[in-house]
Parts: C-alpha cells; structure tokens; sequence
C-alpha cells in the first residue's frame, strides 16, 4: 500500500448516525401537526357558532372534524405509531386533506371561504414527508380541488371561470408551501452533513466513540427485542509509539490511515468501524455469531499485515492485536461488551509480547 494510495475511507457509517436526527427531526413535525390539527379542528367549529349560515351540509362538515379527531386519537395512542413516526405523519397528513376537502365542500366549495384550509395539510407534508411525500399530497389536494370545483360548479360560470378560481385558490398554497418544502429539505440536509463531521473521525473518516457508542446500544436494543446476535471487536496498532517516536507523526497517521482501510475492506456495508483515538479501533458486527466473528477478525488481521507504507527509503508494515466480545454469548450490556473486548484484546497483546520474549 504504498503512501500516495492513503485516503481516508468515506464513512460507511452514514446511514447510522444519522439516523437518530431524522428521528428527531420527524418528531418535530408530529409536535407541528398536533398543532395543525388543532387549528383545523378550531376553524371547522368556530364556523357552527360564528357563521352557521355558510354551512351547506352540516353532515360532511361534522364527518370532516369528527375524522381528523378519531385520527389524532389513534395515531397517539396506538404503540405501532409510536416508532412508526413516517406512518403516523402520512395518516394525519391525509387526515387533514379529507377535512379541508370536506369543510369547503360543506362551505360552499367553489364560493367558500374556507379554502386556504388545504395549506394544512400541504404544509404538514412539506415539513414532514420529504420530497416525494409533499408531490404525493400535492397531486392529491389538486385532485380533490377540482373533485370539490367539480361538484358545486355554478352553470352560470364558464369553463374559464372555473380553471381561474383553481388556479386562483391552490396557486398561492402551492407555492408558499413548495418553498417549505425546499426549505426543509436543506437544513435537513445541512444537518446531515454537521452531524457527519461531528460523528466521524478526521483522520480516517471512520465514526468516533461517541457515534459508535449510539450505535452499539442501538443494536443492542435490537438484539434484545429479536434475539439478533452481534459480535463487538477492539482493534489495537503494534507499536504505535515506538513508530511516532522514530519517524515522526506524519508516518503514525499514515499507518493508521493504512489500518482503517484495510479494517473497512475487510467488514460489510452494514457493519460499523470507529477509531477511537490514538492506535484502537472498534468494530460493531451485526447479525455475527462468535464463528463469523472469529473469522473477520482474522481477515483484518490478515489485510492489516499484507499492507505496507512507505516512509522515505523504509517499508512499514502494521500488526494488529483483536479482542472480541459478542452477544448473547457473553450475556452482557452494551458497555460491558465493550470493556469485555478490550480487555481480550490487551490479552492478546500481553500473549504477544510474551511468545516474542520467549
């Protein structure tokens, strides 16, 4: 592996860290269509009391209302909606588009008064679904516009008048909230991209402690709802010191870059590596029973030993030290693992440095 080949790894780990923010993120907008839905829900009723005169179907306007509440009901008591926040959105979003529907249907539909409602939902979509989610709702408001346009059109009006008063009623929604939308999905992705630089080591592009630490205790959690085993290794760098003290930093970082790539050829996509600082590295290993587990680990091994720099006119060639530590096996905690694989992996240093003095 020769110096010049030495680029820090892309983060294969993306995905995981950053994961728990969207998370974050979606709850947000659960919060910001509670609010929706208590506005739709004040506006529908406020009309029986403040002007029942422009109710012309008293039946759909209660159904419209009486829909959005047994849905916010449902979405907040139901346990599956609970993890299931994307879900939870996309049925109080839809739930929202029925009453605005229904609310200028029973309003007067092309005459009422009410059609700024549909920025309910549009706006609950733009914040909360993403792109594809927000075009979906918007080719269902259009859909239910001209379904309502359709069904109270005035005879008296030409066709003209009716593609204005669309273009005049959705237009304006549909523009304020597509700019959400955009808006939205850019400080999501501005917030994906700190959270990336947070979450990773600088030097080799693998995840830091602390964002494998999520990381591990999210499988954990998984393990010990499904039963899923996974296997946790500490990798520790032969004789880090010695070569920084000898050669300089410059050639400590390039082994290290050296070491966390061969680390990243020799794990799967969904597997998840960090440097810890200095000369260790972590690896989380999903799904892996001990026997799996045993065998990446000498595939590390074996990609760290074959690989080489080269510092000036000398050669440097890496070892590594491994402990392991897997679940259920060693039936511990997330952090007892951990500890537990480090301290095998100091035996295995101690056993090294032992057979060489032998």
């Amino acid at each position: 592996m020769a110096a010049g080949d030495q680029q820090p790894p892309q983060p294969q780990n993306e995905r995981i860290a950053t994961t728990p923010k969207w998370m974050a993120t979606r709850a947000t907008a659960v919060n910001i269509l509670f609010w929706f839905e208590l506005l739709g829900l004040a506006i529908g009723a406020a009309q029986f009391f403040v002007a029942p005169a422009i109710i012309t179907d008293r039946r759909v306007a209660v159904a419209s209302l009486a829909l959005v509440l047994i849905v916010a009901t449902l979405t907040r008591v139901l346990p599956r909606f609970k993890q299931q926040l994307w879900e939870r959105c996309t049925c109080e979003i839809v739930a929202l588009l029925a009453m605005a529907t229904g609310l200028v249907y029973a309003t007067g539909g092309i005459h009422s008064p009410m059609q700024t409602l549909f920025l309910l939902p549009l706006a609950g979509a733009a914040i909360s679904l993403g792109r594809r989610g927000y075009t979906a709702i918007v080719v269902a408001t259009i859909i239910a516009g001209i379904g309502v346009a359709a069904t109270t059109f005035d005879s008296a009006l030409d066709r003209s008048a009716l593609a204005v008063w669309l273009i005049g009623s959705l237009a304006p929604v549909l523009i304020a909230t597509t700019a959400i939308s955009v808006l939205v999905e850019h400080m999501q992705g501005a917030e994906r991209y700190i959270q990336d630089l947070s979450a990773s080591d600088t030097l080799t592009g693998l995840l830091n402690q602390r964002a494998f630490e999520e990381a591990l205790a999210r499988e954990h959690r998984k393990g010990e709802r499904h039963g899923r085993p996974y296997c946790v290794l500490v990798v520790d760098v032969e004789n880090m010191a010695q070569i920084n003290s000898t050669l300089g930093h410059e050639a400590g970082n390039q082994l290290i870059v050296a070491v966390s790539n061969a680390i990243a050829r020799s794990i799967r996509a969904t597997d998840v590596a960090a440097r810890f600082g200095g000369d260790e590295f972590a690896v989380l290993l999903t799904d892996t029973d001990l026997n799996n587990a045993t065998t990446v680990g000498a595939r590390i091994r074996s990609h760290v030993h074959v690989g080489s720099i080269s510092i000036g006119n000398r050669l440097i060639r890496a070892n590594v030290h491994l402990g392991l530590a897997c679940f259920p096996k060693d039936r511990r905690g997330y952090k007892e693992l951990l500890a537990l694989a480090d301290q095998r992996m100091q035996h295995d240093r101690e056993q090294h440095r032992r057979a060489e003095a032998s």
